[in-house]
């Protein structure tokens, strides 16, 4: 009896939450039936931002949904983009705390994953202005020419055979972001590469996926498989970064900066000696997490982005010749393109945001979170609600694009060929506070990146193996938009 009595308590508390939900639930905005306990949880598998355009065709271009226990609400239109986070930045602008996020981020202690506080603003500032002024001379450009003349070499050696160039993407951009954030570089048979390579991945399909404590918090001192894994891919990180960190500190010259970590020490110390409020509390740790957002944001974004450029270009042979004609009249073949080249290189330029559109790496965005009981479109969306921001929606809106599923870089362009102003739904870094703060690095990157590929090697597509799969590979879940593995034929321009 006694058992008997426990379980009907149990099923008597489960359906009491459940109805209480769906009462408070009427003054937020319309969504699907959801289940006791596990809510929508299948709603959230496979590509996420597909299935969330598709809700929206029948609830409209805001809607809620349960992931497990938690409230979430998806944003689908630019509209309700910008007014949950630009309009309201304040009120959307913090993170869902997981168990995976603290994890990752040592208690949350560093920039993207971290919810608003004094520290993280100020973490952000020196952030901003360590990046800025170390990107700011021809320092970044001098790094991307050393990796690309490694690659150029790669390539030449690879010309004519159908190769997969995972890998030696991953190589050129950890080399960028090694040698601007520790003065480092390494070949591809570095057990150091290798061992980082190796990690990205993992980390990639872990945290596209998550915890299971994550959306049930109550189940965080279960010791599951993909807990350990996640726990061991941060360590991974972590010591890198805190060997990289503690060799700066050790041989720090505030008159002789060599790189990024250089810059962040610097400001911090200038931030002490200035007596800023607040800086007491950024520790080792929080430096120690700054280098890993730098890191991180760097590498996972420009790489895909790249893998997708060299894909499209692939199979769409005339936009390519029409990018290497434009390089080849600005910049020719006696040198590599540099910064200074974008403005006169508008094709190209108009290119690469088409990649970005497209590809649309982050294709909802890091999710945030309210931080206090608000309103939006008129609903009641409450403290700690988790908000997903479904950028690839906006990439594809018809109503914007008119030709969404077309690769067309001519869209960025007027009719005599100069840029127009960007488009508001071209997102790829999100927007509002919360939006990345490296994204003119990660565009001056990806512009020399794309610029001395296509300068020196034309992309095709195997003969034969029918047309290339443009659909984005279900490694990433629904979180990352990437390329699934294809080999390309590199060609030398002569």
């Amino acid at each position: 009896m006694l058992m008997v009595t426990i379980f009907l308590g149990l099923l008597t508390l489960i359906f009491a939450t459940w109805l209480l939900g769906y009462i408070r639930r009427w003054r937020m905005p319309p969504g699907p039936f959801y289940w006791p306990i596990i809510g929508n949880i299948t709603m959230f598998g496979g590509r996420t931002y597909l299935t969330f355009i598709d809700l929206a065709q029948k609830y409209g271009d805001v809607f809620s949904l349960k992931l497990g226990m938690t409230d979430v609400v998806v944003l689908n239109s630019l509209d309700a983009v910008k007014e949950a986070l630009v309009k309201k930045s304040a009120d959307f602008g913090g993170r869902p705390k997981t168990l995976t996020s603290d994890i990752v981020t040592e208690g949350g202690q560093d920039i993207a994953f971290t919810g608003n506080s004094p520290t993280w603003k100020l973490q952000r500032k020196l952030f901003v202005s360590a990046v800025r002024t170390y990107a700011s001379g021809r320092n970044l450009e001098t790094i991307v020419h050393e990796s690309l003349e490694d690659i150029i070499a790669d390539f030449t050696n690879m010309e004519g055979e159908p190769v997969d160039l995972e890998d030696y993407i991953y190589k050129v951009v950890y080399n960028i972001i090694c040698a601007a954030s520790f003065g480092v570089r390494h070949k591809m048979d570095d057990s150091d590469f290798q061992h980082l390579l190796q990690t990205n991945k993992e980390g990639v399909e872990i945290l596209s996926k998550g915890l299971l404590a994550d959306i049930y918090p109550s189940l965080a001192f279960l010791p599951t498989p993909a807990k350990r894994a996640c726990h061991e891919m941060s360590c991974n990180f972590l010591k890198y970064f805190k060997r990289q960190v503690d060799q700066h500190q050790e041989t720090f010259d505030p008159d002789n900066l060599r790189d990024i970590t250089d810059h962040l020490i610097k400001a911090q110390k200038e931030a002490e000696e200035e007596g800023i409020q607040d800086i007491n509390s950024l520790t080792d740790t929080h430096l120690r997490q700054t280098v890993g957002d730098i890191f991180g944001g760097g590498t996972n974004t420009t790489i895909h982005t790249l893998r997708w450029a060299i894909l499209y270009l692939a199979a769409h042979p005339e936009i390519q010749e029409k990018v290497a004609a434009e390089l080849d009249s600005v910049v020719g073949r006696d040198r590599l393109p540099e910064l200074s080249d974008r403005e006169a290189t508008p094709y190209t330029e108009a290119t690469m945001h088409e990649v970005m559109r497209m590809g649309s790496v982050t294709p909802t965005s890091l999710p945030h979170a309210t931080t206090v009981d608000t309103t939006l479109r008129g609903y009641h969306i409450p403290k700690g609600t988790w908000i997903f921001p479904n950028l690839w929606a906006l990439h594809y809106d018809p109503d914007i694009w008119g030709d969404p599923d077309t690769f067309r870089p001519e869209r960025f362009l007027d009719d005599n060929g100069r840029p127009i102003p960007k488009p508001a739904a071209l997102m790829p870094f999100s927007v509002g506070r919360r939006a990345c703060p490296g994204e003119a690095v990660a565009k001056a990157d990806m512009f020399l990146l794309l610029a001395g590929l296509v300068q020196n090697f034309r992309f095709s597509i195997p003969e034969g193996g029918g047309p290339p799969d443009l659909t984005p590979d279900v490694r990433g879940g629904g979180f990352v938009s990437m390329p699934v593995p294809s080999k390309i034929v590199i060609t030398c321009r002569k």
